[in-house]
């Protein structure tokens, strides 16, 4: 089969140029410019200069003007004879975003209106020897969308942000191009995977779906269906390989859909484990079909989500990995640019990887994005990163009418196949907040009933029934948050029953001790702001603009009181900033405060509480938001801290009762750690121990383990606002820290730590000795737009012991350019000039 790729320069000019002249004359006098694909039409424009940039300053508002017009993008393509006798020309576009018309040599071969399906066209009709032009004509989703409301026999209500396309839960497309409150309105056209025409003389494989099931510890039964398209009745030699077993045989095949199964017993297998519970051992599958041959990689796993009642009214949610109970750890992922010509495999591995070294063992991709790309879900399998799957449906209502449902149906009946072979993928979920968002619009306020049959049309009747077809091997989860399949309950704030989604400390404004008034089985949605670095923010914002309440740093902060929840909070827990660095880095200490105090609490009550998924990872462009991740790959606080705070093993002390303060050792990982000593210790703010207690003990594995109670009102000589208590945990194998503040920072009588650093080189990039006069809290160093990562970051440290941090680096760095870069942050000298 000959297969030609139509990647690469295309020509992209305006469907109509005098009606873009009034924003780009430059289509007046210009034919076309050059346009890569696979890619986007805004990045285009971009690299020829016709738009500014939409991620500095304000721009995003001056580049709107391109998401509401049409625009053609047109190929010249070399056919040669013997291609045409070689047989049916196929031509196939996938993530093609989103209403386009193929045209070759103008003859309208088809049209897609769809951009999470995979599109195929027989274009033989129109090819001819020599050279033909393919032409893409994308409409835009805006203008189609406002065409589709107003078709409706009543409105169908979604989510609104501050810069926002109209009804964006109209048109199957990422959701997020219209703005979100964390994201810019930039509605992207564009063909975002490879582009290809095959010549096809006996058939294409469709999808290849793998089942195993488990014989004895290390016997598999694997069962492959392989859905074959043929063009002829032939013939055709079949084989399938993997580890040390084959068959092989042949196939007569029907013109149209075939199915082909194979059934292979596998020894010596070796299980597929998450992150931190073993290897996340792959297996690669080789498939010939006739002359086509197809390759995947298959991990041999159980998984089940156990979700049993617990005769008190309640329900648990937990993911159990060969026979394993975890505890899920991890954060949200969103579409990780909001130009997707941006999305590369190298960036998904950055961020995956950061996840792997934050000792998380899940990620979640959220319902308001995309189907990410194959190397996504292949870089979890490797990484050992269960994926909780939301299906791209986020913060409305949908329609229900017959042509919105069989795109749907379509679009799953593609994507299920394509995503469930990978060990990563841990559930299918119908939505994001879609079923607690019946509730949140005045329309479905005044009509529950009929936006709660459209609801169970489309989850139920569609998404539900499609993936339990295609997948029934996997557990179907109705909508985050909700109690599962089958209970229609609201979860939205619901701690007793599956998962729910907690953000009263953010939304509501309440104080980060509200975390320890509930009491959840799995929370896969929590989460607190903060500002970049000063490194990032100059990527988008000039020094004039370096005030929280400039209009850029405005426009960068989506969420409407997003920063006067920052700064509100600041005068609870803190001191306020000197300046706007001071500022920037204490929005950081903070945010990882937020999630500490909550991730550390819900671990110590394992296993009634088993997942946390923090709200989020990453960034779509640069902004104020809740990532730990900002959009340049630099690690925020929070995420050095989720490094900590997610440990298998840790020591954790709160103070949930006032005067109170509780401390436990948690294990999560799969063995247990012996002749361990814990050690629980006041200090005061000038570094003289004021009492030790000391704990031997055994920690067993998935345990958390109540050590102490320590009754500060009995304690009548320590000054809570004079001390702070440190936790150390020992082993042969195993040294751990944590501190915890006995009063609010703003309270506390610290002193001058006097730090001090010094810079050498190391291998893989530089050490930095880190020394202080005093203790110092929440020391973060930071290298400016060095690009690398530190080995521990935002931690305490006390004059008796230095701390050598090692920062990776990512690019050639010298060592006077490390010294000149970096900055020490710290809780004393953030409030002081």
């Amino acid at each position: 089969m000959d297969r030609l790729s139509i990647n690469g320069t295309w020509h992209l000019s305006p469907l109509k140029s005098d009606e873009v002249a009034q924003f780009c004359p430059y289509f007046l006098t210009h034919d076309h410019i050059d346009c890569t694909l696979p890619g986007d039409i805004h990045s285009a424009l971009l690299s020829q200069g016709l738009i500014p940039d939409p991620y500095q300053g304000c721009n995003e508002l001056d580049i709107q003007w391109v998401g509401k017009h049409d625009w053609v993008l047109t190929k010249p393509v070399d056919i040669s004879e013997e291609q045409l006798a070689a047989g049916s020309a196929v031509l196939t576009l996938t993530m093609a975003d989103t209403f386009i018309t193929l045209l070759v040599n103008e003859v309208e071969i088809g049209r897609c209106d769809n951009q999470f399906r995979r599109w195929r066209f027989d274009v033989q009709h129109a090819l001819r020897k020599g050279e033909n032009t393919l032409k893409l004509v994308f409409e835009s989703a805006e203008k189609r969308a406002i065409e589709e409301a107003a078709k409706l026999p009543y409105p169908i209500p979604y989510s609104v942000y501050p810069v926002s396309a109209k009804h964006r839960n109209l048109v199957r497309k990422t959701q997020c191009h219209s703005g979100w409150d964390w994201g810019p309105c930039i509605l992207s056209f564009g063909v975002y995977e490879e582009i290809h025409l095959q010549f096809v003389q006996e058939g294409l494989v469709e999808s290849v779906s793998c089942t195993t099931k488990e014989v004895d510890e290390t016997t598999w039964d694997l069962t492959v269906e392989v859905m074959y398209n043929a063009k002829a009745r032939l013939n055709l030699p079949c084989r399938a390989e993997i580890a040390d077993s084959m068959q092989e045989g042949s196939i007569e095949t029907i013109v149209g859909m075939n199915k082909i199964t194979f059934r292979l017993l596998c020894h010596n297998i070796q299980r597929w484990w998450p992150n931190g519970e073993g290897k996340a051992v792959l297996y690669p599958l080789t498939l010939t079909i006739g002359g086509q041959e197809v390759t995947k990689r298959v991990g041999f796993r159980t998984l089940t989500v156990k979700t049993e009642e617990d005769g008190e009214g309640g329900k648990g949610m937990v993911f159990s990995v060969n026979g394993r109970d975890l505890f899920a750890k991890g954060a949200n992922w969103i579409p990780m640019d909001a130009l997707f010509s941006r999305i590369t495999r190298d960036r998904y591995d950055q961020l995956l990887q950061a996840c792997v070294d934050a000792n998380m063992n899940m990620i979640r991709v959220w319902g308001g994005g995309l189907y990410e790309h194959e190397d996504f879900y292949d870089l979890c399998d490797e990484k050992g990163l269960l994926i909780w799957q939301d299906c791209m449906f986020s913060c409305a209502m949908y329609p229900s009418n017959p042509e919105f449902l069989a795109s749907v149906e379509a679009e799953l009946r593609y994507q299920v196949p394509r995503l469930k072979d990978h060990p990563s993928l841990a559930l299918w979920c119908g939505n994001n907040e879609d079923l607690g968002a019946i509730t949140w619009y005045e329309e479905s306020l005044k009509n529950r009933d009929r936006y709660v049959i459209d609801y169970d049309r489309l989850n139920e009747g569609v998404v539900a029934k499609v993936i339990a077809e295609l997948d029934p091997e996997r557990t179907w989860w109705p909508s985050s948050p909700s109690a599962g399949p089958g209970d229609f309950s609201d979860n939205w704030h619901d701690d007793s029953r599956g998962d729910m989604h907690f953000w009263s400390v953010w939304h509501e404004g309440k104080r980060f001790e509200a975390y320890y008034a509930i009491n959840p089985r799995f929370v896969s949605e929590f989460g607190y702001q903060s500002f970049p670095s000063l490194s990032t923010v100059a990527s988008y914002a000039p020094p004039t603009m370096w005030n929280l309440t400039s209009p850029v740093m405005e426009h960068h902060q989506k969420n409407d009181r997003g920063n006067s929840i920052i700064i509100e909070n600041f005068s609870r827990y803190f001191r306020f900033p000197s300046d706007f660095e001071q500022m920037l880095y204490l929005s950081q200490v903070q945010q990882a405060m937020a999630m500490r105090m909550a991730i550390e609490y819900w671990r110590t009550t394992m296993p009634h509480c088993m997942g946390t998924l923090y709200w989020q990872l990453n960034d779509n462009w640069p902004v104020a938001s809740w990532s730990s991740i900002d959009y340049t790959g630099k690690w925020k606080l929070l995420h050095y801290a989720a490094k900590r705070f997610y440990a298998p093993a840790l020591p954790i002390a709160y103070q949930k009762e006032d005067g109170k303060v509780e401390v436990y050792v948690v294990n999560d990982g799969p063995k247990p750690i012996m002749d361990a000593k814990l050690s629980v210790k006041f200090c005061s703010f000038d570094g003289q121990k004021l009492g030790k207690q000391e704990y031997r003990l055994d920690v067993r594995e998935k345990s958390s383990t109540h050590l102490c109670t320590l009754d500060l009102h009995r304690k009548p000589k320590l000054d809570k606002t004079k001390a702070f208590l440190y936790l150390k945990l020992k082993s042969d194998d195993l040294y751990l820290e944590n501190c915890l503040l006995l009063a609010e920072s703003k309270k506390c009588s610290l002193e001058d730590p006097g730090i001090e650093t010094v810079v050498n080189k190391a291998s893989g990039g530089f050490s930095i000795t880190v020394s202080c006069r005093n203790p110092a809290f929440e020391v973060a160093l930071d290298a400016g737009s060095l690009k690398g990562v530190f080995s521990d970051n935002l931690f305490a440290i006390r004059p008796t012991a230095q701390k050598v941090v090692l920062f990776k680096t990512q690019e050639k760095i010298t060592v006077k350019q490390m010294r000149d870069s970096l900055k020490v942050f710290d809780l004393y000298h953030a409030s002081r000039a």
